[in-house]
């Protein structure tokens, strides 16, 4: 009797898998789109941290759809494990760097992720972002392990090394040369990586919780972590009429510092959002990272050579030909 056996790998594209253990976390919402990321091989990653008294469940009616099918991008939303205060991330408690807390287990989440072949990640085009709490950890993260993350961008989050008082209404002042000290020293051995990170940084400008003072505070601050100078002039960036932010860039498109207009201490999710601390008013912020990373990602090689297929060689009367099928590639 001859027996055959079908092995396939899991299916998630087009879906939200809801409450996964993974990579140290209890429950994680990750979404798996069915479109590929524009450049490099594969999807992309982000991960998207909570802020405080904020349930992860938010953010499935957040809009992450519409900007993972966009930009073929898988969105994963963990659930801190060690929270502090009102189930905040506590980036102010504990050491910072790779093997403590949830910092490992957000470099355990990317990677385990990233490993997944049913999901096809490509591991120069992972992210982290976060709101409030989790933007402060999601920026201290990015320092510890430049390695993994290629881009970051906190919002409406407090600077890196601040204190939980610095949180609530009070602006907790960091220089630019404290802010390089600190992200360095998170970093360790891994600082040398910064050299092809980049950051947008994002506040609503009707944010009465948190300082906006950090706004321009953390973009200045990865600035010089990078060594750039900020560009002269804003743009206006809109999803309609009424949902709009304004747009300062950095050389190169290494830093991005957004001002959602009319917009509350909440993640920008444009229109249709639902759930607290996701609000309507300004642009679909999830959206803006898929395609700024995408555009300025400085980790995938945008000038790769074709790929070659059945190569084969034939010696014929001391002659030898060499004939291949080279593939269409799309831009890298």
């Amino acid at each position: 009797m001859l027996c055959a056996a079908i092995f396939s790998q899991p299916s998630f594209a087009g879906s939200w898998q809801q409450n996964v253990s993974i990579g140290g976390f209890n429950n994680v919402h990750i979404y798996t789109p069915d479109t590929q990321s524009s450049i490099g091989n594969g999807h992309s990653l982000m991960l998207v941290l909570h802020g405080c008294v904020q349930p992860i469940n938010n953010y499935l009616t957040a809009n992450f759809e519409d900007a993972a099918e966009a930009h073929g991008m898988v969105i994963a939303v963990p659930d801190a494990m060690n929270k502090a205060g009102y189930s905040c991330w506590s980036y102010w408690q504990g050491a910072i760097n790779r093997s403590s807390g949830d910092y490992k287990n957000l470099i355990n989440l990317a990677n385990a992720l990233s490993s997944d072949a049913a999901r096809n990640i490509d591991p120069k085009q992972v992210y982290i972002a976060g709101l409030s709490s989790g933007a402060a950890m999601a920026a201290q993260t990015a320092c510890v392990a430049p390695d993994v993350f290629a881009g970051v961008a906190p919002s409406a989050g407090p600077t890196i090394g601040t204190s939980s008082s610095g949180a609530i209404s009070t602006c907790e002042t960091v220089s630019e040369n404290t802010f390089v000290s600190r992200c360095e020293s998170y970093a360790g051995s891994y600082k040398g990586h910064f050299a092809t990170q980049i950051a947008v940084i994002g506040h609503g400008t009707a944010d009465t919780t948190v300082n906006t003072c950090y706004n321009q505070q953390n973009a200045d601050g990865f600035a010089a972590l990078y060594g750039i100078n900020q560009l002269s002039g804003t743009t206006t960036i809109s999803d309609d009429a009424t949902r709009t932010a304004e747009q300062s860039l950095w050389q190169d498109n290494r830093v991005a510092m957004l001002w959602f207009n009319n917009l509350d201490h909440s993640w920008s999710g444009g229109q249709g959002v639902s759930g607290d601390y996701v609000a309507a008013n300004s642009i679909n912020f999830a959206t803006y990272l898929g395609e700024y990373f995408a555009a300025n990602n400085k980790r995938v090689d945008r000038n790769a050579g074709p790929e070659i297929s059945n190569l084969t060689a034939t010696d014929s009367n001391n002659q030898l030909t060499i004939t291949a099928v080279q593939s269409t590639q799309k831009a890298m």
